[in-house]
């Protein structure tokens, strides 16, 4: 198989937003794609350009429903660990609001269709935040009883 070009996928609303991400991939020579939701259904691989996908059964692969609100997410792509970690930081550094669902592709995911993408990283992002709030109300109950 071929070597993968450097791309990042991403869907955000915020046209200012649309075009920083734009900028920051274009001086880093990252291939950008713009996704629309009309690509829910679509496998990642798909997306990036390979040839080789798995077809899905169509019959075992969950859709997404009629009216799904499509959330901002951002899609690496064969991006070398130190370019992946320079596009954070400029990212950050222009001040850009952050984005909750990210992932790297993996000779797992990309298989997966944009929509189970989405829920996987979903689901994982609403687990982070309820071990953090969990991790936090302990933390204000020990700092309570410390001063009681």
């Amino acid at each position: 198989m071929k070597e993968q070009k450097s791309m990042i996928l991403y869907y955000v609303q915020d046209e200012k937003k649309k075009i920083q991400l734009e900028v920051i991939g274009m001086s880093m020579s990252i291939e950008m794609k713009q996704l629309k939701p009309s690509a829910l259904n679509t496998q990642i691989g798909k997306l990036i350009g390979l040839k080789e996908i798995v077809p899905l059964d169509w019959t075992k692969t969950k859709k997404p429903p009629a009216i799904f609100c499509m959330p901002e997410i951002i899609i690496f792509s064969s991006i070398p660990n130190k370019k992946l970690d320079e596009f954070l930081l400029s990212y950050k550094n222009v001040g850009l609001t952050p984005t909750k669902l990210k992932a790297v592709t993996t000779p797992k995911n990309i298989n997966w269709t944009l929509y189970q993408l989405i829920g996987a990283l979903s689901s994982e992002r609403a687990e982070i935040e309820k071990m953090a709030s969990i991790t936090h109300n302990k933390k204000i109950s020990v700092d309570k009883k410390e001063n009681d």
